[in-house]
């Protein structure tokens, strides 16, 4: 189990710095870990990474390597978003408003519709 393990974090490490250099293409299919942290990793959220480190000599080459890791994981960029669910009144008036907007713009003399209020 600690090999299946250590090749998940291995996984994730290789997905978080294709993620950090905006490679085209990333394999969140390796692993299972990392195909249930491929909508938080790629998409609309907002992303934590918390490492632990320690000063003992003993365990040097494991707080190299994860700081190595929190470099790479700092690169990585998302978009995260707030996600509106609306009701069927709040759409309507909302599609109210950006109409009344756009008519105001078109008798103005044109312009651009915000469509993000």
């Amino acid at each position: 189990e600690g090999g299946k393990i250590n090749q998940s974090l291995l996984t994730l490490s290789r997905v978080i710095s294709n993620l950090g250099e905006k490679n085209k293409h990333i394999n969140f299919r390796d692993s299972k870990l990392t195909r249930i942290l491929q909508p938080s990793l790629s998409g609309n959220a907002r992303m934590a990474v918390i490492c632990c480190a320690t000063p003992s000599e003993l365990y040097l080459e494991e707080t190299r390597s994860t700081l190595q890791f929190a470099s790479r994981a700092k690169l990585v960029k998302t978009r995260a978003q707030v996600n509106e669910v609306m009701d069927e009144r709040s759409l309507i008036k909302k599609l109210q408003r950006e109409l009344k907007e756009a008519r105001r713009n078109a008798a103005n003399g044109g312009g651009q519709v915000d469509t993000q209020s």
